[in-house]
């Protein structure tokens, strides 16, 4: 008994990427952008811990305190002589403690803006880094441009303990999530500074530094994740990423091409850790394998930026003033974008999401709860047994030529009379034949009108990679069989350069690609 012929299985094409990621999609729906024009730089910028995670921007004199209901200023802090730096607001959301230019720290309660405390003597230059102990609602750090860094605690008068050892300004801290006992001088202290050196610092101890990372170039800014076994330290246009336990390097992130200023994290179980340069530029990376997943351009270089707790607001401060709030859709605004795209999927799938929404209202509930299973088609790794199995499908006439070895009739049916027929269908038939050693056959004994949609299809499939394999064996197959003829027929003599010329700008494009590639790899490995 003879077997059954089976249907050809049309060719599957390598599928190119996705022209956007879920990752993207998520960060791109930080929309409805809002650009508020300060006097100065913005420095800083710090979101409360504490809902409704209202944010504080520092620029110029001013500490701007903005609602994150409707990204106005709520409050304005102007109670200092010099320019302000470091507004940070405690996890409790009551209270903000800031510096300034001339070295003093002072603590603000944000609900009548006094001042609670002010220690103005003891560092004696500018402080441009603060931050509160997440362990304590007494203790916060601060660094200062006199290279020392100092421990405060609200009901004290002078600081309880000060770190000497670095050689030039301090321009960052951060707590490190674990060591170090219960009190306001517990937890372990970060500290970056122009001396080109992290290190990490003991309370308990005091003294000298309990480890120090060194690098090339100035440290602008530190960070330490969760768990507190991994830092991150931003210096020059590359972020280093160290294990403190093992003490070594264990990432570089060098996405930027200029200095990196600023770096943030998101909350979460997926958390993201955000990098702002000067080279405008912000990028998103994921922590399990530090690649960027998302990158967003701003109109000037960046020196501030900070996620809301929730996630809903982006804030970025860049140089001349310049201050971007985006923020997440919600509401009825994301019921709006998640409709369009599920009629987006509805139309890719072929159907018509009008029709599917007439159909869903025009059954009532006790005809759905009937009819409800039997539409059930089974899922992609199961396999549903009909009790009426459908008839084989009817060959397609190119499949009958096939079958009875009229490889040329085939070839003619899927190319059509100018070349232009279904590309998949072309390209199984052409694979077909590639298969039966059938290619001669399907192309002999033609003339310049049999030979016109056999070159037209060549050209217009030479410029993609995934056709150069199957477009090459025609080519070869066809100056094989009529080089002879060259000189001969005009018509063929125009096809044949009309294929020439294309060749020939596809090969010089490859040569600029690689040029290209080349040059970029000397680049990268300049600033390696």
């Amino acid at each position: 008994m003879a077997a059954p012929v089976l249907r050809l299985q049309p060719t599957k094409l390598p599928i190119l990427p996705s022209a956007t990621t879920p990752e993207q999609r998520y960060w791109r729906s930080f929309a409805s952008p809002l650009l508020i024009h300060e006097y100065t730089n913005i420095t800083s910028i710090h979101f409360s811990p504490h809902t409704p995670h209202d944010f504080a921007v520092t620029s110029s004199s001013l500490i701007k305190i903005f609602s994150s209901k409707t990204r106005a200023v709520s409050k304005t802090i102007s109670r200092f002589k010099d320019t302000a730096y470091a507004g940070q607001i405690r996890r409790d959301g009551k209270v903000m403690a800031a510096a300034d230019a001339g070295g003093t720290v002072q603590i603000f309660d944000l609900a009548s803006r006094a001042v609670l405390r002010t220690w103005a003597e003891e560092h004696k230059a500018a402080v441009q880094a603060l931050r509160w102990n997440p362990r304590e609602l007494t203790g916060l750090v601060t660094g200062g441009d006199d290279t020392t860094l100092r421990v405060w605690d609200l009901p004290a008068r002078e600081s309880v303990v000060t770190f000497s050892g670095h050689d030039d300004y301090v321009r960052s801290v951060a707590y490190l999530p674990v060591g170090g006992a219960a009190g306001s001088t517990g937890g372990l202290v970060v500290s970056g500074s122009y001396d080109t050196t992290a290190r990490i610092w003991d309370p308990r101890v005091g003294g000298r530094a309990s480890m120090t990372f060194r690098h090339d170039t100035a440290v602008e800014d530190v960070l330490a994740m969760p768990g507190g076994t991994t830092l991150l330290v931003a210096t020059g246009n590359m972020v280093r990423v160290w294990d403190v336990v093992a003490a070594k390097e264990i990432a570089v992130l060098s996405n930027h091409q200029k200095t990196v200023t600023s770096l943030a994290q998101t909350t979460g179980d997926k958390r993201r850790v955000l990098t702002g340069a000067l080279d405008g530029h912000v990028k998103i990376y994921d922590t399990a394998s530090w690649s960027v997943v998302h990158g967003v351009k701003y109109p000037a270089p960046v020196l501030s930026l900070a996620v809301s707790p929730d996630k809903k607001h982006l804030a970025v401060g860049m140089v001349g003033g310049l201050l971007s709030i985006r923020t997440r859709r919600s509401g009825g605004e994301r019921d709006v974008v998640k409709e369009k795209e599920r009629a987006m999927d509805l139309i890719m799938k072929g159907l018509d999401p009008r029709a599917v929404d007439k159909a869903k209202k025009g059954r009532s509930g006790n005809k759905a709860r009937r009819l409800k299973g039997l539409d059930y088609k089974g899922e992609d790794e199961e396999h549903v047994i009909d009790a009426n199995p459908k008839k084989p499908k009817k060959e397609r006439p190119f499949e009958v030529d096939l079958r009875k070895g009229r490889y040329s009739q085939a070839l003619d049916r899927v190319l059509g009379p100018t070349g232009r027929g279904e590309p998949k269908m072309i390209l199984t038939v052409i694979k077909e034949l590639v298969y039966r050693n059938a290619v001669k056959k399907a192309l002999a004994n033609r003339d310049e009108e049999g030979l016109r949609p056999v070159i037209e299809w060549c050209i217009r499939c030479t410029g993609d990679p995934r056709m150069v394999g199957v477009v090459e064996e025609i080519v070869e197959t066809v100056l094989d069989l009529y080089s002879h003829a060259l000189g001969q027929s005009a018509e063929f003599d125009k096809l044949v350069q009309r294929l020439t010329t294309r060749i020939s700008h596809e090969v010089e494009n490859a040569r600029q690609a690689t040029r290209a590639v080349g040059m970029l790899n000397m680049l990268i490995a300049g600033n390696e």
